[in-house]
């Protein structure tokens, strides 16, 4: 029985994001390997595509790592956003909540594609400063800005005392965070979950005895 040619929008539906492919097999090889020891050929495989297709797509190497940098921090934000806007700002619930909040935002940073954008940062800043410019606007700024606009929620409320809502944002992330890199040598090792909780909370602990509102008797 003969079958009748697909439509140009069926094939089109049909087709593999190629795009999309290239981003998901680049990410892991540049954070693995590095910019300078990734190789397009080995993306392409990956990829299922061939070299010439990520050319038409990116035009290059500096633009693709660029654009693979890009995408795990518009990743790594959605994952962070739907954490930020879950605290609860009730009086019964904010301090377990934040605590909650604090625990899960370090979390966060444990995932294959907050190690990459980490391992980047470090690596391939200095060659291309557009790459911390790049990780700053998309992915941190973003973060700081809404964390700042919850905790500005509970200093409305009455819970904290924040002058300044978005230092206090920058210093809650630092102080959760802080023995981490120390704790899993620079997320080289397991730590477990008994010990990761305790030195978030610690972190927790130290920003509430500067900015918690001292509770009526």
């Amino acid at each position: 029985m003969a079958t009748r040619e697909r439509t140009a929008g069926e094939r089109r539906a049909v087709r593999p994001d190629k795009r999309r492919a290239i981003l998901d097999a680049a990410a892991p090889i540049f954070g693995e390997s590095g910019y300078e020891r990734a190789s397009v050929d080995a993306i392409a495989a990956a990829a299922g595509v061939s070299k010439p297709t990520i050319y038409s797509y990116f035009g290059g190497k500096e633009q693709l790592f660029r654009e693979s940098v890009a995408d795990s921090a518009v990743q790594l934000n959605a994952d962070v956003f739907g954490v930020i806007q879950g605290l609860d700002l009730t009086a019964e619930g904010w301090r377990a909540s934040l605590g909650e909040l604090a625990v899960r935002l370090v979390d966060c940073q444990r995932t294959e594609c907050s190690i990459f954008l980490s391992r980047t940062i470090a690596a391939e800043s200095v060659r291309d400063p557009e790459i911390y410019r790049t990780v700053r606007t998309t992915a941190t700024e973003p973060i700081m800005e809404a964390l700042a606009g919850r905790l500005a929620m509970l200093g409305n409320a009455g819970y904290l005392d924040l002058p300044d809502p978005a230092l206090a944002a920058r210093q809650f992330f630092a102080l959760i965070a802080a023995e981490i890199p120390e704790r899993t040598e620079n997320g080289t090792r397991a730590v477990p979950e008994a010990e990761f909780r305790q030195v978030v909370e610690a972190g927790l602990e130290t920003f509430l005895r500067a900015y918690a509102r001292p509770v009526s008797p």
